[in-house]
């Protein structure tokens, strides 16, 4: 790779958090909250993943890790924390990283049930 001289690669940053909705959400809604979570990291080279809990009464807990260059994580967290869905917001992971854990996943979700929860949000965290 080539690069520019006085080229510096930005700082990754990671955030993560659990996070209970404040609101019902279909398959259609979270489809479109995927959907425009894909487009802006896309174009803000923000990778990573987002865990889904679902019981009988529908989508009852979020946990995510996004990572990717400190100005764009910083305008992510600030949307996510201004989110009036996201309720009971408990940041878990958040700083400067070396190395990208979800790189090629603009957002990769995973849907389990209660009983996969806890150890799928512990992996996740990392």
């Amino acid at each position: 790779m080539i690069t520019a001289v006085g080229y510096e690669e930005p700082t990754l940053r990671t955030f993560g958090y659990i996070s209970d909705p404040t609101v019902a959400f279909s398959d259609r809604d979270l489809s479109d909250l995927l959907l425009s979570a894909r487009r802006f990291n896309a174009r803000h080279d923000v990778t990573g993943k987002l865990v889904v809990l679902e019981d009988e009464t529908g989508i009852t807990r979020f946990a995510q890790v996004i990572e990717g260059p400190a100005e764009s994580i910083a305008v992510v967290t600030a949307r996510i924390k201004s989110d009036p869905r996201h309720g009971s917001l408990q940041v878990v992971v958040q700083g400067d990283i070396e190395g990208r854990r979800f790189a090629g996943w603009d957002m990769a979700i995973a849907r389990v049930e209660s009983e996969v929860f806890e150890p799928e949000a512990e992996v996740l965290f990392g």
